[in-house]
Protein backbone atom coordinates (compact mmCIF):
# COMPACT_ATOMS: atom_id res chain seq x y z
CA UNK A 1 0.00 0.00 0.00
CA UNK A 2 2.60 2.54 0.56
CA UNK A 3 4.54 1.58 -2.09
CA UNK A 4 1.02 2.64 -4.19
CA UNK A 5 1.10 6.12 -2.67
CA UNK A 6 4.64 7.07 -3.12
CA UNK A 7 4.74 6.20 -7.12
CA UNK A 8 2.20 8.53 -8.38
CA UNK A 9 4.26 11.18 -6.28
CA UNK A 10 7.81 9.99 -7.73
CA UNK A 11 6.07 9.82 -10.99
CA UNK A 12 4.56 13.27 -10.82
CA UNK A 13 8.38 14.45 -9.79
CA UNK A 14 9.95 12.63 -12.74
CA UNK A 15 7.63 14.16 -15.16
CA UNK A 16 8.32 17.88 -13.58
CA UNK A 17 12.11 17.50 -13.66
CA UNK A 18 11.97 16.06 -17.46
CA UNK A 19 9.50 18.89 -18.37
CA UNK A 20 11.75 21.34 -16.90
CA UNK A 21 14.61 19.29 -18.26
CA UNK A 22 13.19 20.07 -22.02
CA UNK A 23 12.27 23.66 -21.18
CA UNK A 24 15.95 24.52 -19.96
CA UNK A 25 17.36 22.95 -23.49
CA UNK A 26 15.08 24.80 -25.51
CA UNK A 27 15.80 27.98 -23.66
CA UNK A 28 19.39 27.35 -24.32
CA UNK A 29 19.03 26.35 -28.11
CA UNK A 30 17.04 29.59 -28.70
CA UNK A 31 19.16 31.79 -27.05
CA UNK A 32 22.66 29.87 -29.06
CA UNK A 33 20.03 30.21 -32.17
CA UNK A 34 19.30 34.01 -31.20
CA UNK A 35 22.91 34.70 -30.48
CA UNK A 36 24.22 33.33 -34.02
CA UNK A 37 21.99 34.84 -35.91
CA UNK A 38 22.88 38.21 -34.00
CA UNK A 39 26.29 38.00 -35.00
CA UNK A 40 25.98 36.79 -38.28
CA UNK A 41 23.53 40.01 -39.27
CA UNK A 42 25.48 42.23 -36.85
CA UNK A 43 28.46 41.10 -39.31
CA UNK A 44 26.54 41.83 -42.84
CA UNK A 45 25.80 45.04 -41.14
CA UNK A 46 28.96 45.86 -39.74
CA UNK A 47 31.89 44.79 -42.91
CA UNK A 48 33.22 46.68 -45.83
CA UNK A 49 29.27 46.89 -47.33
CA UNK A 50 26.04 46.06 -46.31
CA UNK A 51 24.51 42.59 -47.57
CA UNK A 52 21.28 43.09 -46.84
CA UNK A 53 18.64 39.81 -46.94
CA UNK A 54 17.24 39.08 -50.56
CA UNK A 55 13.94 39.62 -51.92
CA UNK A 56 12.43 37.06 -54.50
CA UNK A 57 10.75 38.79 -57.68
CA UNK A 58 9.82 36.62 -60.31
CA UNK A 59 12.80 34.12 -60.75
CA UNK A 60 15.54 36.77 -59.35
CA UNK A 61 16.57 36.58 -56.11
CA UNK A 62 17.31 40.83 -55.33
CA UNK A 63 19.38 41.75 -53.10
CA UNK A 64 20.71 45.54 -51.96
CA UNK A 65 23.91 45.95 -52.07
CA UNK A 66 24.67 48.84 -49.79
CA UNK A 67 28.14 50.60 -48.85
CA UNK A 68 29.16 51.16 -45.31
CA UNK A 69 30.48 55.13 -45.64
CA UNK A 70 32.71 56.25 -43.01
CA UNK A 71 30.92 59.52 -42.70
CA UNK A 72 32.27 62.39 -39.72
CA UNK A 73 29.96 64.69 -38.69
CA UNK A 74 32.86 67.25 -39.11
CA UNK A 75 33.44 66.47 -42.55
CA UNK A 76 32.36 68.62 -45.61
CA UNK A 77 31.11 65.40 -47.27
CA UNK A 78 29.63 62.46 -46.99
CA UNK A 79 28.89 59.71 -50.02
CA UNK A 80 26.73 56.92 -49.71
CA UNK A 81 26.35 54.35 -52.84
CA UNK A 82 24.13 51.13 -52.99
CA UNK A 83 22.44 49.50 -55.91
CA UNK A 84 20.19 46.78 -56.15
CA UNK A 85 21.66 43.34 -58.29
CA UNK A 86 20.28 39.86 -58.85
CA UNK A 87 21.90 37.69 -56.53
CA UNK A 88 21.71 34.82 -58.84
CA UNK A 89 23.60 36.59 -61.77
CA UNK A 90 25.34 39.59 -59.83
CA UNK A 91 23.89 41.87 -62.27
CA UNK A 92 22.46 45.12 -61.31
CA UNK A 93 19.30 45.76 -62.20
CA UNK A 94 18.39 48.67 -63.93
CA UNK A 95 15.81 51.26 -64.21
CA UNK A 96 15.24 50.92 -59.95
CA UNK A 97 12.87 53.70 -58.02
CA UNK A 98 13.93 54.27 -54.57
CA UNK A 99 12.48 55.94 -51.68
CA UNK A 100 14.98 57.33 -49.28
CA UNK A 101 14.72 58.34 -45.81
CA UNK A 102 17.26 58.89 -43.26
CA UNK A 103 16.24 59.38 -39.61
CA UNK A 104 19.13 60.88 -36.74
CA UNK A 105 19.37 58.66 -32.87
CA UNK A 106 15.92 60.63 -32.00
CA UNK A 107 14.05 59.32 -34.79
CA UNK A 108 13.79 62.79 -36.55
CA UNK A 109 13.38 62.48 -40.43
CA UNK A 110 16.53 64.44 -41.95
CA UNK A 111 16.19 63.15 -45.90
CA UNK A 112 13.60 61.87 -47.93
CA UNK A 113 13.84 61.60 -51.60
CA UNK A 114 12.39 59.65 -54.62
CA UNK A 115 15.33 58.64 -56.56
CA UNK A 116 15.37 56.79 -59.82
CA UNK A 117 18.56 55.19 -61.17
CA UNK A 118 18.67 53.94 -64.95
CA UNK A 119 21.33 51.99 -64.42
CA UNK A 120 19.86 50.70 -61.27
CA UNK A 121 22.68 52.11 -59.20
CA UNK A 122 22.62 55.35 -56.51
CA UNK A 123 25.23 57.64 -55.46
CA UNK A 124 24.25 59.79 -53.24
CA UNK A 125 26.95 62.86 -52.36
CA UNK A 126 26.15 64.67 -48.76
CA UNK A 127 27.44 68.12 -48.28
CA UNK A 128 27.31 69.92 -45.03
CA UNK A 129 25.47 73.27 -44.90
CA UNK A 130 24.60 74.81 -42.03
CA UNK A 131 21.16 75.43 -43.70
CA UNK A 132 17.08 74.08 -43.00
CA UNK A 133 16.16 71.49 -44.34
CA UNK A 134 18.27 69.99 -47.78
CA UNK A 135 18.11 70.92 -51.26
CA UNK A 136 18.71 67.87 -53.64
CA UNK A 137 20.84 69.49 -56.82
CA UNK A 138 19.76 66.87 -59.66
CA UNK A 139 17.63 66.69 -62.55
CA UNK A 140 13.57 64.98 -61.90
CA UNK A 141 12.47 62.50 -64.17
CA UNK A 142 8.94 62.78 -64.55
CA UNK A 143 8.75 59.68 -66.09
CA UNK A 144 9.70 57.52 -63.01
CA UNK A 145 8.67 61.04 -60.78
CA UNK A 146 12.33 60.79 -59.30
CA UNK A 147 15.49 62.34 -59.01
CA UNK A 148 18.42 60.94 -61.47
CA UNK A 149 21.69 62.07 -61.95
CA UNK A 150 23.39 63.59 -64.75
CA UNK A 151 25.53 60.61 -66.80
CA UNK A 152 26.72 58.48 -63.25
CA UNK A 153 27.90 61.75 -61.29
CA UNK A 154 26.37 61.83 -57.42
CA UNK A 155 23.10 63.16 -56.75
CA UNK A 156 24.30 66.17 -54.80
CA UNK A 157 22.46 67.09 -51.22
CA UNK A 158 22.97 70.32 -49.69
CA UNK A 159 21.77 70.40 -45.66
CA UNK A 160 22.45 69.24 -42.24
CA UNK A 161 21.80 65.98 -42.88
CA UNK A 162 24.79 64.17 -41.23
CA UNK A 163 25.58 67.42 -38.59
CA UNK A 164 25.48 65.46 -35.47
CA UNK A 165 27.48 62.51 -34.88
CA UNK A 166 25.34 58.73 -33.71
CA UNK A 167 23.49 56.13 -34.92
CA UNK A 168 21.49 57.21 -38.02
CA UNK A 169 18.93 54.88 -39.59
CA UNK A 170 18.31 54.75 -43.55
CA UNK A 171 14.96 53.09 -44.57
CA UNK A 172 15.05 52.13 -48.74
CA UNK A 173 11.93 51.25 -50.72
CA UNK A 174 12.51 49.86 -53.87
CA UNK A 175 9.04 51.10 -55.51
CA UNK A 176 9.92 49.94 -59.32
CA UNK A 177 12.50 48.08 -61.49
CA UNK A 178 13.18 47.70 -65.09
CA UNK A 179 11.59 50.42 -66.52
CA UNK A 180 11.21 54.36 -65.34
CA UNK A 181 7.54 54.00 -65.04
CA UNK A 182 6.53 50.48 -63.94
CA UNK A 183 6.03 50.02 -60.44
CA UNK A 184 5.82 46.98 -57.75
CA UNK A 185 2.51 46.06 -56.36
CA UNK A 186 4.75 46.26 -53.19
CA UNK A 187 7.17 47.72 -52.65
CA UNK A 188 10.53 45.92 -51.18
CA UNK A 189 12.05 47.92 -48.30
CA UNK A 190 15.23 47.47 -46.75
CA UNK A 191 16.61 49.28 -43.30
CA UNK A 192 20.35 49.72 -42.36
CA UNK A 193 22.22 51.97 -39.66
CA UNK A 194 24.70 53.92 -40.19
CA UNK A 195 27.34 55.47 -37.82
CA UNK A 196 28.52 58.94 -37.82
CA UNK A 197 31.29 59.96 -35.78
Amino acid sequence: MKLDTKLPRIYRMVMVGFFLSIAFLSLISLTIDYNILKDSYGQMLGGHGHNLPPSIIGDRELALNFNNPKIDSAAGKAIINFALVDNKTGKTISHVTYIVGIYNQEDKNMFTANLHGHNGEIKLEFHNKAIEGYNINANYDSLSASYVSDFGSPIKIDGSVFSNPGKYRVVTEITGIDFDNTFLPEPLKYEYNIDVK
